[in-house]
């Protein structure tokens, strides 16, 4: 990556070889996919992941859909090497979801059953939170090693390192106090879980970064953001789209990037025009990728049909033409 930084990370550097080398692809001539191994960075992205590292504050992470909030988070682990959880709030979630449930239906069915009731932990599931903070008494449900309490399955895949990283996706679509629900347990690492008594506090040596995003579609809490690394990714410009295109697609034609990407500004006009969506960066690798698996090119009599399907949504459809 050939980025020149005016500080030096001490915590996290993307310049640095992977933890794990990326997975090979299948056939030599095709384009790389776009997965999380894929992230172009700038110097204001390093600066706020490294500050987020070392004052173990969340970082929150906002800007329009398809910027790159989701995957920045993704990346990071895997770089580093650490474990990834990922939850995808809605309205209906609950901030003591983000830490554990408890299957009060289960325990019911198994006492109208008549069988002799089980152990209340049993019945815990730990959820995200709570693994990263604690893995081992996640493991354990809270409880004390026994035969008669299964262990639970660790929800994230295996990784080199016992630290993690945490996603918390789109935050503005929760209940506005959800937020502040979570500022105890993140800020003293520690909480209680009620259902069994039993308070669960961060292991000792064990680190976390919490990345929350947000599409700013609901303002949060000013006791909130004050407890946050805030980051704001803005929309990317011609030049930037062409240079993450080349990372996504590494030895493919840069023509093509530049003429998809001038199909991208064009649309960009058009929507401020017309108060309508404006394309994405997302949106705008799916177009080149889709033009080098399909072998299309923009002008080709195919294009402006892919290109609303993949690029500019926003089009309304031609009119049919009128019967005679």
């Amino acid at each position: 990556m050939d980025l020149k930084l005016d500080f030096e990370p001490k915590l996290f550097d993307p310049r640095t070889p992977l933890r794990q080398p990326p997975t090979k692809r299948a056939q030599a001539n095709e384009p790389a996919p776009r997965t999380s191994r894929v992230y172009v960075y700038s110097s204001d992205i390093i600066l706020a992941v490294n500050a987020a590292l070392a004052t173990e504050r969340p970082l929150l992470v906002m800007g329009p859909p398809g910027t790159g909030k989701s995957s920045l988070a993704q990346h990071i682990a895997h770089h580093l090497g650490w474990r990834f959880y990922q939850r995808v709030i809605t309205s209906r979630t609950q901030a003591q979801d983000l830490l554990w449930t408890f299957d009060a239906v289960r325990r019911l069915r198994d006492a109208q059953a008549g069988s002799r009731l089980k152990n209340d932990v049993v019945y815990v599931q730990p959820q995200l939170l709570w693994w990263a903070l604690s893995p081992a008494s996640a493991a354990r449900r809270g409880g004390k090693a026994a035969r008669d309490i299964p262990r639970a399955k660790d929800l994230a895949e295996k990784a080199p390192e016992r630290h993690a990283v945490v996603l918390l996706d789109e935050i503005d679509k929760a209940d506005p106090d959800i937020p502040n629900d979570l500022l105890g347990p993140l800020g003293d690492s520690t909480f209680e879980v009620t259902d069994i008594q039993k308070v669960i506090t961060r292991e000792t040596g064990r680190r976390m970064l919490l990345v929350i995003t947000s599409n700013d579609e609901r303002e949060l809490s000013p006791a909130f953001v004050r407890r946050c690394v805030l980051l704001t990714l803005k929309q990317h410009g011609r030049e930037r789209l062409i240079d993450i295109a080349r990372e996504h697609f590494p030895g493919e034609d840069p023509k093509l990037f530049a003429e998809v990407a001038d199909q991208v500004e064009a649309d960009r006009a058009r929507a401020e025009k017309e108060g309508a969506r404006p394309p994405s960066t997302a949106e705008y690798i799916n177009a080149v990728a889709a033009c080098l698996r399909l072998g299309l090119r923009p002008g080709s009599p195919a294009w402006t049909d892919l290109s609303t399907l993949v690029l500019s949504k926003f089009r309304p459809a031609a009119p049919e033409p009128e019967a005679f």
